[in-house]
């Protein structure tokens, strides 16, 4: 007899994401295809992505969904596993080097290893066509509530047997990228199939990595926020040649052409303004399941010195010396009670931040704060300056993506 594995389904239930993977796209034009591994076509991990979200499906079971074909005579039914093709990492040199190098090897598959466990033991019965329907298998070991954000390989081994006296003979090895968020995606984001709003793996791919591990909102929206400033000023720089326009978020926010600048291509140019920066940052924690804002403050305020993204001189933003208003990503109502993440400038965190010398400090949970209270609108502004510098709530929004 001769078993076959046809495909494999991850995303099988598109009206919840509690026992099974979350709804996802490739881009704004591409969709990801469910089963996302087929046989045949999916060769790579990347060609088999699938994304869960921590929260929703904390403490239940998880299932795949699979299809199974035979040829020859054989019973019409056997048993069919798939254990996890990288459970025992292979020995390094002979010697002490060797042992370490083994332990080293544990430690990465224990920090970035398989979240999806196994793929539990059932006895699958085949009909006179040869072929099954996708047929549910349990997930076992699932790890996903012991690891943080990020994005790894699954790799399966796929067994049967006729009897259960019999050993088990492999006929299949899989490969699957994994992306492990924290919650379901927030807005922009949707998960309604067919949308183009449906997560991008393109984002994925780098959201996963900028917050890498993290196990809250608030950190990886922090380790995103972060990154996004680290991409000054090799990727992207403030916009003080051109008055600090915007060329990412006029509007809709141009994913597709910032994923293109992220991937080495020209996307919409190097330069960015703060709209752009609170857009880039929002969205892309907001795929992990953060819950930010963009959102500004108005206006016409004069600035303390500070180091916009780019850049490495402390000035008054390009020389200019005031905003006329400033958009961060911003969390819950937008108000001075609030927290704000700012991944386009740092202010000074020292005791002083209207006088040199300077302490770099990225503004990320740091709440914007009333007059005097020493938070983000002082840190940001001129003592004269912050009477004009307030919350502008009305103006909160979360950019469609295109």
């Amino acid at each position: 007899m001769s078993v076959q594995l046809e495909a494999v389904a991850f995303n099988h239930d598109n009206s919840a994401a509690t026992g099974d993977a979350l709804t996802i796209r490739r881009n704004a034009t591409q969709d990801v295809t469910v089963p996302e591994w087929r046989r045949g076509l999916s060769v790579t991990p990347e060609d088999s992505p699938a994304a869960y979200a921590k929260a929703a499906v904390a403490g239940n079971t998880l299932t795949i969904k699979v299809q199974l074909s035979r040829t020859g005579p054989a019973p019409s039914t056997i048993e069919v596993r798939a254990l996890d093709a990288d459970a025992y990492p292979s020995p390094g040199p002979g010697g002490c080097l060797g042992f370490i190098v083994w332990l080293l090897r544990l430690l990465v598959r224990a920090l970035v290893g398989n979240p999806l466990g196994e793929v539990a033991a059932r006895s699958i019965t085949f009909p006179a066509s040869g072929t099954t329907g996708l047929e549910s298998f349990t997930l076992t070991g699932v790890r996903l509530d012991s690891v943080g954000a990020g994005v790894r390989t699954t790799r399966w081994r796929w067994q049967y047997r006729q009897a259960s006296s019999d050993a088990w003979t492999d006929f299949a090895t899989t490969s699957h990228r994994i992306y492990v968020l924290l919650d379901i995606p927030t807005a922009p984001w949707v998960q309604t199939p067919g949308s183009s709003q449906v997560p991008w793996t393109d984002v994925l791919d780098r959201a996963c990595i900028w917050a890498s591990l993290a196990t809250s909102r608030n950190e990886a929206a922090e380790k995103v926020t972060r990154a996004v400033y680290d991409l000054g000023p090799s990727v992207v720089e403030y916009d003080c040649p051109g008055g600090g326009a915007s060329h990412y978020s006029l509007g809709s926010f141009d994913c597709t052409a910032f994923v293109e600048r992220l991937n080495g291509g020209v996307g919409n140019g190097r330069y960015v303004n703060c709209s752009d920066c609170a857009t880039i940052a929002s969205t892309f924690a907001n795929v992990l399941g953060c819950d930010l804002w963009q959102s500004r403050m108005e206006s016409g305020f004069a600035l303390n010195e500070l180091l916009a993204i780019g850049s490495g001189t402390w000035q008054t933003a390009c020389g200019w010396g005031s905003f006329n208003y400033h958009e961060v990503a911003w969390l819950g109502g937008c108000t001075q009670n609030d927290p704000v993440w700012d991944a386009c400038l740092q202010v000074d965190g020292d005791a002083d931040p209207t006088t040199a010398p300077h302490t770099p400090m990225l503004p990320v949970n740091l709440v914007f704060g009333a007059i005097g209270a020493g938070l983000y609108r002082d840190r940001l502004c001129t003592p004269a300056g912050r009477p004009n510098c307030n919350p502008a709530p009305a103006t909160r929004a979360r950019r469609l993506v295109v």
